[in-house]
C-alpha cells in the first residue's frame, strides 16, 4: 500500500482518495477509520450545569479558556467542554483558528475585524459576543480571511 500527501494552498478543503483494484476488507477498514476521524469533531458535548448538550461545530463561534476551563461559545450560550485548547487546535477543521493564548475562533462566523484602542476585535454574526485577537496571531487571521473572500 502506498500513502501519498499532496499539499497546496489552492485546495479549499481536505480530500482523501483511495485507489484500489477492488473494495475488500482492508479498503473498508481504511474508509471506516477515516470516517471515524472526520466525525470525531463534528459534534462536541457541552455542559451547562448537569445538562449535556450536543453542539454542532458549525454553531460554535469560538472556544475560550476561563479559570482553567474551556468554554464553547454559541450565539446564545457558553458551554463547558472537556477538552484543552491544544487538543481542539489539533483536531478541529480548517475553519477554526487560534487567535490568542486563550481563544480559538470559527472563521466562518466572523462578521467584522476592527482595530480599537484596546486591540484587534472580532465581532460575530447574529450576536453581541466579541473576542480580541492577539497581535501574534493577527497576520494569520487576516490571511485566512482573504482566502475566504471576507
Amino acid at each position: 500500500m502506498k500513502i501519498r500527501l499532496d499539499i497546496s494552498p489552492d485546495y479549499q478543503e481536505k480530500e482523501v482518495v483511495i485507489k484500489a483494484a477492488q473494495k475488500d476488507d482492508e479498503v473498508q477498514q481504511i474508509m471506516d477509520s477515516i470516517k471515524d476521524v472526520a466525525e470525531k469533531f463534528n459534534h462536541l458535548s457541552g455542559y451547562i450545569g448537569e445538562t449535556v448538550y450536543s453542539l454542532a461545530l458549525k454553531d460554535i463561534l469560538f472556544f475560550e479558556t476561563n479559570d482553567r476551563n474551556v468554554y464553547a461559545h454559541t450565539t446564545n450560550n457558553a458551554f463547558l467542554i472537556h477538552y484543552r485548547l491544544y487538543e481542539l487546535e489539533e483536531n478541529l477543521p480548517d475553519n477554526f483558528l487560534r487567535i490568542s493564548k486563550s481563544s480559538i475562533l470559527n472563521v466562518d462566523e466572523i462578521l467584522s475585524l476592527s482595530r480599537s484602542v484596546t486591540g484587534n476585535l472580532v465581532e460575530f454574526k447574529n450576536t453581541y459576543k466579541q473576542v480580541y485577537v492577539s497581535r501574534r496571531f493577527l497576520h494569520e487571521l487576516k490571511d485566512k480571511l482573504k482566502q475566504r473572500k471576507f
